[in-house]
C-alpha cells in the first residue's frame, strides 16, 4: 500500500499524518503475471479483482517509475517542503525536490500538491504533501 505524509490541523495545532496514496486500489508485484492471474482466480468470488473486462491492470512503466521516485522502496511518500517566489514554486526538501515541475496544483490551505503524470497513464493526478513556508 502506498502512502503519504499530510499536514492537518485540529484541536488548534498542526499534525503530521500518513494517508493512504491509492486508497481503493491493491498494488501486486509479480515477476510471472499469468502465475499472479492463476493463483488471484482462487478468490475471485471474495475479491473483486476481475472488474476490468477480467483482467488485471498492469501499471506502466512511467506510472512506476514515479511511484518509485516519489515513494521510493518503502511505498511512502515524504511531507515536502518550498516556497513560492515570483509565481515559481521552489521545493527546498522532500521527494519533490528538482520535480517542481510535475506539480499541477497546490492547496496551500491543506498543505498538499496534486502531481501529475508526464505520459497518457490511468494515475494521471495524484496528491503528496508539500508545505509552502513563505511566499513572495
Amino acid at each position: 500500500m502506498f502512502t503519504y505524509d499530510r499536514m492537518r490541523r485540529y484541536g488548534g495545532m498542526w499534525h503530521l499524518e500518513r494517508q493512504l496514496l491509492f486508497p481503493h486500489y491493491l498494488f501486486l508485484e509479480s515477476r510471472n503475471e499469468d502465475k499472479l492471474r492463476e493463483e488471484l482466480r482462487q478468490y475471485s468470488q471474495v475479491l473483486s479483482v476481475f472488474e476490468n473486462d477480467g483482467k488485471l491492470v498492469k501499471v506502466e512503466p512511467e506510472e512506476e517509475k514515479l511511484l518509485r521516485m516519489l515513494c521510493g522502496s518503502g511505498h511512502h511518500s515524504r511531507m515536502s517542503r518550498g516556497y513560492i517566489r515570483d509565481g515559481q514554486t521552489v521545493v527546498t526538501e522532500g521527494p519533490l525536490r528538482g520535480r517542481e515541475n510535475l506539480i499541477r496544483k497546490i492547496d496551500r490551505h491543506k498543505r498538499i500538491a496534486r502531481v501529475g503524470m508526464p505520459s497518457v497513464g490511468r494515475l494521471r493526478e495524484m496528491q503528496v504533501g508539500l508545505e509552502i513556508v513563505a511566499k513572495s
